[in-house]
């Protein structure tokens, strides 16, 4: 948080660049932050299910031995260790893959761990789908159960950056942490000046053109002048508007309380923002905002907009966000195919927010309805089952908001994983691709025709593209 020149609380500018496909991998950074951290705070010690060097924890057991555990297969009494271990003022660190960590162990998790808010730091490798062992190791419910758990916090990174940082941010967060984790070669997708937010999702930014995911462009997307504009079909002022023939806020309204007089607002009493508006209809603050009287999520988007989101729609009063045709919420292994995704929808004149949520709980709901409000479609991917996930935090977020958009959910369709020797196989058999962004989308959005086809960017051994 940062204060404006009146003394109000404002959001950091969310904003993050990431950098081109096909992207350099590097090996353990978790091992490697892990051991970094723990030669600054010697209350930390480590613990293994069986899984040390799967884990990347070799490092930290050759570093430490003495504050090494080795609970063997037996994961159900590791985590009754690791909650003995937080009551005597450590904070344990607990090793082994998604499904063990959350599945298995799941009654000592809610009595040992999280019942009494203890801070246990569950770590799951091989999250979803990443997995090349059969359907006892796919963990496509992990973050389904970790929810569920009062006082869990889940984190999903996207990265190698937001991996090396994640350690320490997590370290001292009050009660239980479940973090998910890719093994094996982890992509670097952001530059090394990156800040991982655990209280803010990020809208990310196009390293090439250093231009914004979420910028339409001349005629394109949502433009001035395109397909969802402010003066054309869609628009602020036409067809479906703000304050036109189709309305809410004249004849329809909750006593200003689903408008501020124009078109489709969280207004007035319900908000979730500040007095921020997108062309004095869909807004944040007089509508969506907070500080009102029923408020959702952490804080305001605050005023760092105008300079990130382009032009003010009022004189002084600067958009939240820019506008859209699609904003894909997505966190984990699916940053990198929402990334590639929306190049591809961009350049076919479909305006795309990418927005990297790294924290599943507690959600960043502000942002979301931000977000969510300035996007004509919401479509969330998750490397999980849509049930419990990702998707069902933003329909809960929307739908407790009362803001109307269309949600699609990407991720596994209530069904169990089958093995594979590679996840690549998996995530096109389960629809986690990038075509499949680009297919869920153009559905969606009800465009003509045949849906622009993905070209994955060819990589080099130590090198990583999306599927």
């Amino acid at each position: 948080m940062i204060d404006d020149n009146r003394g109000r609380a404002v959001l950091d500018p969310p904003y993050r660049t990431v950098l081109d496909p096909p992207y350099r991998t590097v090996l353990k950074p978790y091992g490697h932050a892990l051991v970094k951290l723990a030669r600054q705070r010697p209350e930390i010690v480590c613990l293994s299910g069986d899984l040390t060097r799967q884990c990347e924890i070799d490092l930290f057991q050759a570093a430490f031995p003495d504050r090494f555990i080795h609970a063997g297969m037996a994961e159900a009494n590791m985590i009754g260790v690791a909650g003995a271990l937080a009551r005597s003022g450590l904070i344990p660190f607990v090793h082994t893959f998604g499904v063990f960590a959350t599945r298995r162990p799941l009654d000592q998790i809610v009595n040992a761990v999280a019942y009494p808010r203890l801070p246990v730091r569950l770590v799951g490798f091989m999250p979803g789908v990443s997995s090349p062992g059969g359907p006892s190791h796919q963990a496509i419910e992990d973050v389904a159960l970790m929810r569920a758990l009062p006082g869990m916090t889940i984190v999903d990174v996207a990265d190698a950056t937001e991996t090396a940082q994640v350690v320490a941010a997590i370290a001292d967060l009050p009660g239980p942490v479940y973090l998910r984790l890719k093994r094996g070669e982890i992509p670097v997708i952001f530059p090394e000046d990156h800040q991982l937010s655990l209280d803010h999702a990020q809208l990310l930014v196009d390293g090439r053109a250093e231009t914004r995911l979420a910028a339409g462009t001349a005629g394109g997307g949502v433009t001035t002048g395109g397909a969802v504009t402010r003066g054309g079909a869609d628009t602020r002022g036409g067809g479906v508007t703000r304050g036109g023939a189709h309305t809410v806020g004249r004849g329809g309204t909750k006593g200003g309380g689903v408008s501020s007089g124009g078109a489709e607002t969280a207004g007035g009493a319900h908000t979730v923002g500040r007095a921020v508006t997108v062309g004095g209809s869909d807004t944040r603050g007089g509508g969506v905002t907070v500080g009102g009287a029923h408020t959702v999520g952490r804080g305001g988007i605050g005023e760092w907009a105008a300079s990130v989101a382009g032009a003010a729609d009022h004189a002084g009063t600067p958009e939240a966000v820019p506008g859209s045709d699609v904003s894909l919420l997505v966190s984990g292994m699916m940053v990198a195919p929402a990334l590639a995704a929306a190049r591809v929808l961009r350049s076919a004149g479909i305006a795309t927010v990418v927005l990297n949520i790294p924290v599943i709980k507690p959600l960043d709901a502000a942002t979301v309805l931000a977000v969510a409000a300035a996007s004509q479609t919401v479509i969330t991917a998750e490397n999980h089952s849509i049930i419990g996930g990702l998707g069902s935090a933003v329909a809960e977020v929307l739908a407790e908001s009362g803001l109307s958009r269309p949600l699609h959910r990407i991720g596994l369709n209530d069904t169990f994983a089958e093995g594979a020797k590679t996840a690549a196989y998996l995530f096109h058999k389960y629809g986690l691709t990038v075509q499949h962004l680009i297919d869920t989308t153009w559905s969606a959005l009800d465009r003509p025709g045949t849906p622009p086809r993905s070209q994955p960017v060819p990589a080099e051994e130590g090198e990583y593209s999306p599927v």
